[in-house]
């Protein structure tokens, strides 16, 4: 799961249509790196959300550093630098739609929670 950090500033200082081009623009540059079987979507609002097939925790984690990283790097334009926080987690046994989604936003929640900018890992699930 993926969420553009301070969004809210951007449409309250760029205005709408700005924010929307930004997350345009944001849309392009993360699909840029995805890989042939990747999927992404957009969430909600300013998060998104990759599924990886057939793709291990390391690399996993290799591809959400490489998508933080791009974002980071190159400044949007009309409003300048921006980042992502990353959350992440990989499909269990017996996991359903609702407890991997619980999972990766108690990660997402956690990356925004320390710092931002960054990708953090999920660890066990938060409900048991």
């Amino acid at each position: 799961m993926i969420d553009l950090d301070h969004f809210k500033r951007v449409n309250d200082t760029y205005g709408h249509d700005v924010g929307d081009r930004v997350l345009v623009e944001l849309t392009k540059r993360l699909a840029g790196e995805m890989r042939e079987p990747d999927f992404l979507a957009r969430w909600g609002g300013e998060e998104f959300v990759a599924l990886l097939p057939e793709t291990g925790p390391s690399e996993a984690a290799r591809v959400a550093e490489r998508l933080r990283r791009r974002i980071e790097v190159e400044p949007f334009p009309d409003v300048g630098p921006l980042t992502i926080s990353l959350g992440l987690t990989n499909f269990r046994s017996g996991d359903t739609s609702n407890t991997l989604l619980t999972r990766v936003d108690a990660a997402l929640y956690e990356a925004k929670r320390t710092g931002r900018n960054r990708v953090v890992v999920s660890g066990e699930d938060p409900g048991a």
